[in-house]
C-alpha cells in the first residue's frame, strides 16, 4: 500500500495520545510545535507532558475518543495515535474506524490508517520523513542526512 504524503494545518485542531510512555512524549514534542490541542489519556505520564497537555489520568475506554468543546465536526479528534500497551492498540483502532477517526497503532504498522513521520523543520521549511511503517531506523538516518544538507546550505547562504 502507498501512502500519500499530505501536509495538514494542525492549529488548535484537537488530537487523541493515548500512552504515556517514550513514544507518546516523542510525538506529543513534534505535535506540540504545530499547534494543536493534545489530550493525553494514561494512568501515568512524565512530567513534561502534565505541563503541555490535558492529562486525563486513566485507562483507554471508547468514551475517550468522544468530541472535546464544542458541538460539531470542528471539536473532533483530527486523528488518534494509540501508543500504548498492544492489546488496548487494537481496542482502540476498532473504536477508531467505527467512528471514522483516522488511527496510528504504534505496535502494529498494518493498523496504521497513517504514518507519523519524522520531522525536520527550519524556519519556514518543515521537511517530513517516512519509510511507509517498514523501517523507522533507516527514515531516521534520512532525516538526519536532510538536516544536515539543509543546515548546510543554510551555512553557505550566509556567506
Amino acid at each position: 500500500m502507498a501512502y500519500f504524503p499530505l501536509f495538514v494545518d494542525l492549529e488548535g485542531r484537537q488530537v487523541l495520545v493515548v500512552g504515556g510512555g517514550k513514544i507518546a512524549v516523542r510525538r506529543v514534542r513534534t505535535l506540540l510545535e504545530f499547534g494543536c490541542q493534545i489530550t493525553v489519556v494514561s494512568p501515568e505520564v512524565c512530567e513534561e507532558l502534565r505541563e503541555k497537555v490535558l492529562w486525563k489520568k486513566k485507562r483507554y475506554d471508547e468514551t475517550d475518543l468522544e468530541s472535546l468543546g464544542n458541538v460539531g465536526e470542528a471539536s473532533r479528534f483530527i486523528f488518534v495515535l494509540a501508543a500504548a500497551a498492544p492489546e488496548v492498540n487494537e481496542k482502540i483502532v476498532c473504536d477508531c474506524r467505527k467512528k471514522k477517526i483516522p488511527v496510528n497503532n504504534a505496535s502494529n504498522r498494518d493498523q496504521c490508517d497513517f504514518y507519523f513521520p519524522g520531522i525536520y523543520m527550519k524556519d519556514e521549511m518543515v521537511v517530513g520523513i517516512t519509510a511507509s511503517g517498514l523501517d523507522h531506523h533507516k527514515a531516521k538516518k534520512v532525516r538526519i542526512a536532510i538536516q544536515k544538507a539543509m543546515e548546510e546550505a543554510a551555512e553557505n547562504d550566509k556567506e
